[in-house]
């Protein structure tokens, strides 16, 4: 049995300055009909940003889980916008920094259930300093951490937002 899922019509969509949602009906393999929710997100960027053996982080408050948060820098591809062009002007707006060299580490879907946002995360390194200009609406804070404290950070719980989590994990995978 093929476990495609059809879609039939469109019953609702809303749509944010970032984001969208939308409620579709669709066919299931065995015939019958469901109604799927989802987010519809344009996808976005992120990036372990490479001093030596310190990652450039950001903290900022994150209004959804209402605390601070510590996180890779990263940012909402604009529409149709290539990823490779997202990641050197968000990296340059958040940090400052400038990469003499950025390569692709993974892509994943970070709620696949629920929202068809896809994440890519580049490795940067060869960084040069610059100085930041976040958006209007992004009060930022630049710090560069020992890759061995975040790790440490991780295993205590400390550190919870996901592209983070998983561009650090990945990253100490690739380097092993």
């Amino acid at each position: 049995m093929k476990l495609k899922e059809t879609f039939i019509r469109r019953k609702k969509e809303v749509r944010g300055r970032a984001v969208g949602f939308r409620i579709d009906e669709v066919r299931l393999p065995n015939g019958k009909t469901a109604v799927r929710e989802y987010l519809d997100h344009p996808g976005a960027v992120a990036v372990v940003a490479v001093l030596g053996k310190k990652v450039i982080m950001v903290r900022q408050f994150r209004y959804p889980v209402g605390v601070e948060t510590w996180e890779i820098p990263a940012g909402k591809l604009d529409r149709k916008e290539n990823p490779l062009d997202c990641v050197h002007r968000e990296l340059r707006e958040e940090t400052g920094y400038t990469a003499g060299r950025v390569r692709k580490l993974i892509s994943y879907w970070p709620t696949a259930a629920f929202a068809n946002e896809v994440i890519h995360i580049y490795i940067a390194d060869r960084l040069k300093a610059g100085t930041a200009d976040p958006d209007d609406d992004e009060f930022l804070t630049c710090k560069a951490w020992p890759l061995k404290k975040l790790y440490l950070e991780i295993g205590k719980g400390r550190i919870r937002d996901s592209k983070t989590l998983i561009a650090l994990l990945a990253y100490r995978a690739y380097r092993s």
